[in-house]
């Protein structure tokens, strides 16, 4: 009996630090294996780069800025910025954070920009096995778009638009409203002009009256 109990004594003294090193933390991020096929047909984009800046936004939030290599999914630019939610003051257990060196990613939409995470880790070789052919990045960078104006109405080349249209027909009404008024006081003036000779017309001549006639013999 007393052989027993030191024997299980030894066994505790020699597999209790294991344990306690091996346990993982109680916060640790949980994953749900998947396939790379799974992983990229998931995410919004995929590229390969590396990264050339790094800047903290808070406690817990991080910006690493991506250099793109090669574009497997999704519209991106020559570099990208994706945001990890963990910093110097900690975080989500499931951010991450890339070190120096070529890596594959695995972007997810964070509202307008991109974030990933531990779950989302994929190599540049099975990145390359299960994506398409990649293509190089856009000239503009990611989540940039260029400024553009609206597109042309369909048929609208070399033809006047509805505005230019209006604009001319009210310009055409008031030249002949202008015509019209004008040619109304032509005529009122016409009208005027023609009845003072004929007040002058109906006026007694100068001089004395002629003598009335005298009496009959």
């Amino acid at each position: 009996m007393l052989r027993a109990a030191v024997r299980l004594s030894l066994v505790v003294l020699v597999a209790g630090p294991a344990l306690v090193v091996t346990a993982p933390p109680c916060g640790a991020c949980a994953c749900t294996p998947r396939p790379p096929k799974k992983l990229f047909r998931e995410a919004d984009a995929a590229f390969v780069g590396s990264v050339v800046g790094q800047q903290a936004i808070d406690q817990t939030t991080t910006v690493q800025t991506f250099a793109v290599r090669s574009v497997f999914k999704g519209p991106l630019g020559a570099t990208v910025n994706v945001i990890a939610p963990i910093g110097s003051g900690g975080g989500d257990t499931c951010g991450v954070l890339f070190g120096a060196g070529e890596v594959a990613v695995i972007l997810h939409r964070l509202g307008d920009g991109w974030t990933t995470d531990v779950c989302s880790r994929i190599t540049v070789a099975r990145l390359a096995a299960v994506g398409p052919t990649p293509v190089p990045p856009s000239p503009e960078p990611s989540g940039s778009p260029a400024a553009t104006g609206p597109p042309p109405a369909e048929g609208a080349s070399g033809r006047l638009g509805w505005p230019a249209v209006v604009v001319g027909l009210l310009l055409g009404v008031a030249a002949i409203a202008a015509a019209l008024s004008l040619g109304g006081r032509r005529v009122r003036a016409r009208g005027s002009t023609s009845a003072e000779p004929a007040e002058v017309s109906g006026s007694p001549p100068d001089g004395p009256p002629p003598d009335p006639p005298g009496p009959s013999d």
